[in-house]
C-alpha cells in the first residue's frame, strides 16, 4: 500500500476487453463511477453546477449517497469522480425506473456544458480483500492504485492478493484499504486499490515498511515468491491522489 512495493503496488478503475459477467451475488456491493473531464477554465462553473444536481437529489429524497471526489495527481489532475456504492444489482434497475431520466435531464442541464468529456463504469467492492478502518465518515485523502492485468491471470492475480490481506490482518499493519473489480465500462481485466489518506504525509512508507511486513508474515522465501507471482499478473499499473469534495456530495437524511 503505498508503493507496497508488490510490483510497485497500486490499485485499479477498469475491466475487461470482453465485458466481465456480472457476479449473481444478492448481496454483491456494487455501485457507479462517474468519470468528469471538465472543459479547460470551466472548474468553477462545473461545481456550481454540481452543487445545483445535488439539491436535485436532496429534492427528490434520493435514498443513494453521491461522493465527488477531485482528482489531485496523474494524468487526470483537474477531473473528477462520482461515486455510489452499496448496492445490489437489483438496487440499479429500481433506482433508473425511478430517477434514471430526470436524473439525466438535470445532470444534463446542470452540468453537461462545462464538461469536455464524460465516462461511466460499474465496479464491484471486494469485501474478503478490503481492510477499511472503522470511520463513519469518508477520509479526506486516498491513494487511487491501478491494476490491469495480463488477459488470463485474474485468478493468480486474486490468490496472490488474498494472501496479501491474510498477511496485513495478522500482521496489523497500519493501513485501511478497499479493493474493487471492474464489472463494465472499460478496458481489464482491472482492479483498483483505494487506500484511505489523511494527508500528504501518509503517501510516505510506513514503518514497518510493506517488503519487511510481508516477509515477517510469510517468511523471506515465501513473500519473494509471493511477489513473483504478482508481478506476473500485472500488465500495466498506474496510481492517482484524490480529494473527498463534501461540499459537492449527497448523503440522504438519516431514517
Amino acid at each position: 500500500m503505498r508503493r507496497i512495493g508488490v510490483c510497485t503496488a497500486v490499485l485499479v478503475l477498469l475491466a475487461c476487453l470482453v465485458p466481465l459477467a456480472p457476479a449473481q451475488d444478492k448481496d454483491a456491493d456494487v455501485g457507479w463511477v462517474h468519470a468528469f473531464t471538465v472543459k479547460p477554465g470551466m472548474n468553477k462553473q462545473f461545481e456550481e453546477g454540481r452543487k445545483r444536481h445535488m439539491d436535485w437529489h436532496r429534492k427528490q429524497n434520493d435514498s443513494w449517497s453521491w461522493q465527488l471526489w477531485e482528482v489531485m495527481t496523474g494524468e487526470g489532475t483537474g477531473s473528477y469522480y462520482s461515486i455510489t456504492f452499496g448496492h445490489s444489482w437489483k438496487d440499479l434497475d429500481a433506482w433508473e425506473a425511478k430517477l434514471g431520466d430526470t436524473d439525466t435531464a438535470d445532470s444534463n442541464a446542470n452540468m453537461m456544458p462545462y464538461l469536455g468529456g464524460e465516462t461511466s463504469s460499474i465496479w464491484m467492492v471486494m469485501r474478503d480483500w478490503s481492510h477499511p478502518s472503522s470511520m463513519t465518515e469518508n477520509p479526506k485523502m486516498a491513494q487511487v492504485n491501478h491494476f490491469l492485468l495480463k488477459p488470463g491471470t485474474e485468478e493468480d492475480f486474486e490468490d496472490a492478493v488474498k494472501k496479501i490481506t491474510e498477511a496485513i490482518v495478522k500482521s496489523d499493519w497500519p493501513a485501511h484499504y478497499t479493493w474493487f473489480q471492474l464489472q463494465d465500462g472499460g478496458e481489464g481485466p482491472h482492479y483498483v486499490l483505494s487506500i484511505e489518506m489523511k494527508g500528504w504525509a501518509d503517501l510516505a512508507e510506513p514503518n514497518p515498511s510493506f517488503g519487511a511486513m510481508l516477509e515477517k508474515a510469510m517468511g523471506k522465501h515465501d513473500a519473494e515468491a509471493l511477489r513473483h507471482a504478482l508481478d506476473h499478473t500485472i500488465q500495466r499499473e498506474w496510481t492517482e491522489t484524490i480529494r473527498y469534495r463534501s461540499e459537492l456530495s449527497y448523503q440522504p437524511a438519516a431514517k
